[in-house]
């Protein structure tokens, strides 16, 4: 693009050589599997919300979420609105028992819960699934390499992938956190940079963009029809987005692996707040760039790309002045390569912590297990490379990673679910109700005209339901197996009860007190989203009604 200049090109390879620096400077701190997966178990609550969130806002966000904005507007944004309620569960139900585990790997609760065979099974899946979005996310900085110079997308997916392997090889979690904060602020900081841009090039500024907005029904965020084929339907988005995130952000290893290691649980939950707050907002902000550019598209009579992944990156090219687009497109990179080694630094811990050292080498040293998770970190970077290839044709790339998640999520969740609230469920309903969900995910797609948001309720309902009866039908769990696992046991309440003898209660007793207050704030946001996006639906409307 004769947009990109010679400056942008060295404040690119600048930055994106800041970053692989700092990321091999943690690098050279990792003696152990704990140093190079959990950082120690030593990293701040606040900093592991913003890598949380930084991965949200990565290049999948930067490139997909306009392109949605610019196709259906703010539709897409109930996909999104149920996080809120998500984070609730999670800092109430998931967090504390995944915490006080002590795990590397959450499926090795379900080996405690239900046996070697479920945890093979879930983690077997977590590595296909996971594996498969990792091309996705490989996919999106090379789409926007090649926008940039030209060149072929398989070329510069090549050529990113031997960036990211090699920074996440260098680089353990803690370089993934550390970096993520900084990109959270220049990918914001890009994205407000656009709007800026975008909008002073309208004749009428912020009016075009509300004239045209609310003629083209763009800020019609809610629909309330409850025919199940309407894809983003506000019923789709609360129930079955919120199964969706809940199972994300709670039960995918690449997510939760980042909360379990911060020192404490109550500072894992605040890593989960700062999702909670700020993901709707930052899902609104990348889907109005898509609303504004329609808008400019529609001003200048120009014929947007075939592929809308495209919209954002070629904007930010030709618009932005010298050394600014350079500094965007690096973030870019830079966030890519960020949810890339969180991605493969995931795949690389369930493949070294559930297979290698269960089956292969059972007793190998610390210096040995960290070799081989670097080197499982290689396969699983160039397996996402082949999927990569075949990745442009998946649509949307932020869709694209749901939707792959939806057929597995749902009904791992289930199980999760089972293991933590039915002291009646085992190892035989776990199978065959995870089993059983998966299939129903399929067959619903298959048949019906249905929401893929749906496939994840799908999923959670029959994996419990079947779990729960095929349980019946053999011995049930012992005490062993149900011990540090229950819910009973992890509830801020209960341990408020349980301590009520000792010297401490009343610490936990405001840990607890903390918990219901934050979660009460969460449900509270959530109201007050969901409002803000009726009324300005409403006026909208009404404003084109009598304009």
């Amino acid at each position: 693009m004769e947009g990109f200049t010679l400056f942008d090109t060295v404040v690119l390879i600048g930055y994106i050589g800041l970053i692989a620096w700092i990321g091999s400077r943690f690098g050279k701190d990792q003696h152990n599997p704990e140093d190079y997966f959990l950082g120690g178990r030593k990293i701040p609550g606040w900093a592991i919300g913003l890598s949380v969130m930084a991965t949200q806002a990565s290049a999948i966000t930067f490139i997909g979420a306009p392109g949605w904005g610019f196709e259906g507007g703010l539709e897409r944004l109930v996909t999104f609105i149920n996080v809120p309620l998500a984070m609730i569960v999670l800092i109430l139900v998931l967090v504390p028992i995944f915490h006080r585990a002590g795990i590397y790997s959450i499926y090795e609760l379900l080996e405690r819960r239900f046996g070697p065979a479920t945890r093979t099974l879930t983690a077997l899946l977590f590595l296909i699934a996971r594996g498969l979005a990792t091309g996705v996310v490989l996919y999106a900085p090379a789409l926007v390499l090649a926008v940039v110079t030209g060149w072929s997308v398989n070329l510069t997916i090549i050529i990113m992938a031997v960036l990211a392997i090699s920074y996440t090889v260098m680089g353990g979690i803690s370089a993934v956190i550390w970096t993520d904060v900084l990109q959270m602020f220049v990918l914001w900081f890009g994205a407000l940079l656009s709007i800026f841009f975008l909008v002073t090039s309208l004749p009428g500024g912020w009016g075009d963009v509300f004239s045209f907005g609310a003629a083209s029904g763009m800020f019609n965020a809610i629909d309330l029809s409850f025919d199940p084929s309407v894809t983003y339907s506000l019923w789709a988005g609360l129930f079955g987005g919120f199964f969706l995130h809940v199972a994300y952000f709670g039960t995918d290893q690449s997510q939760i692996q980042r909360v379990l290691s911060s020192p404490s649980v109550l500072d894992a939950q605040r890593s989960l707040l700062i999702g909670g707050y700020l993901l709707i907002p930052q899902m609104l902000l990348f889907l109005f760039i898509g609303v504004i550019l329609a808008t400019y598209y529609q001003q200048h009579g120009l014929t947007p790309p075939d592929d809308l992944n495209e919209l954002l990156p070629r904007y930010v090219v030709n618009a932005f002045p010298s050394g600014m687009a350079g500094l965007v497109i690096a973030g870019v990179f830079a966030a890519a390569m960020s949810s890339l080694d969180s991605a493969l630094n995931s795949l690389s811990a369930v493949t070294v912590r559930d297979f290698y050292s269960r089956y292969l080498k059972p007793n190998a040293s610390d210096a040995h297990y960290l070799k081989a998770s670097r080197l499982a970190t290689i396969f699983w970077g160039l397996y996402a490379t082949l999927f990569a290839f075949f990745a442009g044709n998946l649509g949307p790339v932020i869709e694209a990673v749901n939707q792959i998640g939806s057929w597995f999520y749902g009904a791992l969740l289930g199980t999760f679910l089972l293991a933590i609230f039915s002291h009646r469920s085992n190892a035989r309903g776990a199978m065959a109700g995870l089993i059983t969900g998966m299939f129903a995910v399929w067959a619903v797609s298959a048949l019906l005209d249905i929401s893929w948001l749906y496939n994840n309720t799908v999923g959670v309902a029959v994996s419990m339901t079947v779990g729960y009866l095929v349980s019946l039908t053999a011995p049930a769990p012992s005490q062993e197996q149900l011990s540090d696992v229950m819910m009973a046991e992890a509830a801020p309440d209960m341990q408020a009860v349980l301590a009520s003898r000792a010297d401490n209660a009343q610490v936990i007793g405001k840990e607890a007190r903390l918990t219901r207050r934050r979660c009460i704030g969460l449900f509270i946001w959530f109201c007050i989203m969901l409002g803000m996006l009726a009324l300005l639906q409403g006026w909208a409307n009404e404003w084109w009604a009598n304009g």
